[in-house]
């Protein structure tokens, strides 16, 4: 199963693994991306990227369990003093603030960048030996699924939590991906050209997923919601975590980072 090579940590401020978290998230988006300013904060050591919405939100963090490599990262923002990020970048024409205890965000999802790799970066040079070449190839592979795991650590918290919705900023390319997968996901505003690359506010109902993968998409269903009795939980901080998960079928799937 290719997803048992990587463990998911819902991690907590204070532990070396939101470190790491908050170190991936300072790579990819201050540095790499470019889409958030470098505030030069460090902890222990490490640059790091936090803003005004992580004291309410849940933090998810993916590693390589054979190097312990952080791999991929997301939050969920839960209601909370500060409100939600969309609503501070984004104009939204799908208001659902009738209903704010039970809405909350899925932001700063990412993969690190050598699993990213496959979308649009040149291959190695032929002059690297045969064992960088297979990890190069490896991580490629394994980005997609990694990815689809994040979505399904979201998920997974947004109903521990009681989120019945959640928002999301992409880029609608990404956004239209995902909804021929089965993601239940709508536009909720306009295309924020402020941004780069533009990206769109969307809105997703938990219950609305279920219902459309279970129509549409039965074996992405099972990966995202079915065999929990096959999920070891395992805690880091103040919350437990899923670190395993079912099997899912090899299918393309270019995730950016949003």
């Amino acid at each position: 199963m290719l997803l048992q090579k990587y463990e998911y940590l819902t991690v907590s401020p204070g532990s070396r693994e939101y470190r790491e978290y908050l170190a991936l998230r300072h790579e990819v988006f201050c540095e790499e991306l470019r889409r958030v300013p470098a505030s030069g904060r460090r902890a222990a050591g490490l640059l790091v990227e936090s803003d005004e919405y992580d004291v309410h939100s849940v933090h998810v963090l993916c590693r390589s369990k054979d190097t312990g490599a952080v791999v991929g990262c997301s939050r969920l923002i839960l209601p909370g003093s500060n409100g939600l990020n969309v609503k501070a970048r984004y104009r939204l024409s799908h208001d659902l603030t009738a209903v704010p205890a039970e809405v909350g965000e899925i932001g700063r999802l990412t993969l690190a960048h050598a699993l990213r790799r496959y979308r649009s970066d040149n291959p190695l040079p032929e002059g690297k030996n045969r064992a960088a070449r297979l990890t190069h190839a490896v991580e490629r592979r394994d980005g997609p699924a990694v990815a689809l795991g994040l979505y399904r650590e979201i998920f997974r918290l947004a109903g521990a939590y009681g989120i019945a919705y959640c928002y999301a900023a992409m880029e609608p390319a990404l956004a239209r991906l995902l909804k021929r997968l089965g993601f239940p996901f709508h536009e909720a505003g306009p295309l924020n050209n402020d941004v780069r690359p533009a990206r769109q506010p969307y809105v997703i109902g938990a219950q609305a997923t279920r219902s459309a993968l279970a129509a549409t998409n039965s074996w992405l269903y099972q990966f995202m919601f079915g065999a929990e009795d096959n999920i070891a939980v395992q805690t880091v901080g103040a919350w437990p975590s899923l670190v395993s998960m079912p099997a899912m079928r090899s299918q393309a799937l270019c995730i950016a980072a949003a």
